[in-house]
């Protein structure tokens, strides 16, 4: 007889989803996305109590029956997942979220990537020679390049520059539209030859180091994204 499945209370438990840690949600409102900090005070097999946040000193509800974007830190690693406001406590003091069926972490590879548009500010090469990488006053002319998709574990430049190749560590400057702009270094995983319908070359790359700040700025844009995307029959 198969095993059966730990019970979801002990498993959000054991993620490190207990009373008392700081979670932050983030969900559309209207045209914009809103972003919230608060406490988790209640975990069940069911649904997780969160305080009722509190923005610019005034109570601010999750919108009932609406996708919210909750992200975490546990042991030194950021943790997401996807759920929906499900009510609110008798006292008026929790709101109830829906304890997610999924759990992954940033930090994993497999990260959802949605299709840009996005000029870079600059990329350019991290030049090692046996020694200290390149500062920003040593830095070799910029790659041109557009960034075509997205995620927080990285992007894919289309470029028509023959030299990047597989291995490069690369940086970048990138002004994400109403969200801000992120500094980040990438490495080369897998280059994309053109080919008869396509004249540009896609370089593949993986973010090295990023920090919880511009990795938490690109999952904004990537909402706002979704929205508009949505909005225009696109997703």
């Amino acid at each position: 007889m198969a095993a059966l499945p730990p019970p979801r209370e002990d498993r959000l438990r054991k993620l490190g989803i207990v009373p008392g840690m700081t979670i932050r949600i983030a969900f559309i409102s209207g045209e914009t996305v809103e972003e919230c900090v608060t406490l988790v005070e209640e975990v069940t097999a069911e649904r997780i109590g969160v305080a009722v946040p509190i923005v610019k000193l005034r109570e601010r509800p999750l919108p009932r029956g609406s996708a919210l974007w909750a992200t975490f830190t546990y042991r030194g690693r950021q943790w997401r997942f996807v759920t929906r406001a499900v009510g609110r406590s008798e006292d008026g003091s929790l709101e109830y979220i829906a304890a997610p069926s999924d759990v992954e972490s940033s930090d994993r590879r497999q990260f959802f990537r949605l299709p840009t548009a996005l000029h870079p500010r600059s990329v350019y090469r991290l030049v090692l020679d046996g020694g200290p990488e390149s500062t920003a006053d040593e830095r070799p002319p910029a790659i041109e390049c557009m960034v075509v998709d997205l995620s927080e574990g990285g992007c894919c430049l289309s470029t028509r520059d023959p030299s990047v190749q597989v291995g490069e560590r690369l940086g970048i400057e990138l002004e994400l539209p109403h969200t801000g702009t992120i500094l980040a270094r990438m490495r080369v995983v897998g280059i994309e030859e053109p080919t008869r319908d396509r004249r540009n070359r896609r370089v593949h790359c993986q973010f090295t180091e990023i920090s919880l700040g511009n990795r938490d700025r690109i999952a904004k844009y990537l909402i706002r994204r979704q929205l508009e995307m949505r909005r225009r029959g696109q997703l």
